[in-house]
């Protein structure tokens, strides 16, 4: 009997090896060119050339240690969707990603004096420890004066790996899915972030 488990879990083992190999053979990886900024599909296991960059294979998470500017990944698929909302007439700009926990911590206590509690200031700037603007995953883009190209971004943003999060945030973009995957639906405002 324990023999036949043993051959059992075995076999199971093996046909998820081998359908995981197969099935990278088939996962599309955006890849960037370097210099034009355009996009050639390629797959995990063949990767990108010398050239290009990747967009990435799956959403873009908080790195071990703390970085000091906004994640280089997240960078390229915001050059990408730049590049392309610019081919369609689109402007689009970051108007701040990477923030330290200073700053933010200071951003968070100008939101405590406006909107009277630290309740009330979470729905529009998250803390210091859960905001991912100091985990260097969140950019607001066009604030706050051009909508229009963050609403391009946030309808085209996926395939580059960019959604909108925040309900009441029309600014506010993440890495939190692969390119080309769908956004995940809105969550109400800042005090909903997921870590």
């Amino acid at each position: 009997m324990r023999k036949t488990r043993v051959f059992i879990a075995f076999l199971l083992v093996f046909s998820l090896f081998n359908e995981v190999s197969h099935a990278s053979d088939t996962i599309p990886l955006q890849c960037m060119n370097k210099k034009t900024k355009l996009l050639r599909i390629s797959n995990v296991i063949k990767g990108c050339e010398k050239t290009e960059v990747s967009l990435g294979a799956g959403a873009i998470s908080r790195s071990l240690i703390r970085p000091s500017d906004v994640d280089k990944q997240l960078m390229y698929r915001f050059q990408a969707a730049q590049a392309a909302a610019k081919k369609e007439g689109e402007t689009i700009y970051i108007v701040s990603g990477f923030r330290t926990l200073s700053r933010q911590q200071t951003l968070f206590n100008q939101a405590v004096r406006k909107y009277g509690s630290k309740n009330e200031a979470s729905k529009w700037v998250a803390p210091p420890l859960i905001s991912h603007h100091p985990w260097g995953i969140a950019i607001d883009v066009n604030y706050p004066d051009e909508p229009v190209g963050a609403g391009w971004l946030e309808i085209h943003g996926s395939k580059f790996g960019l959604c909108r999060v925040f309900e009441n945030e029309w600014w506010h973009f993440e890495p939190v899915i692969a390119p080309g995957w769908k956004c995940p639906p809105l969550v109400p405002d800042a005090r909903y972030s997921k870590d």
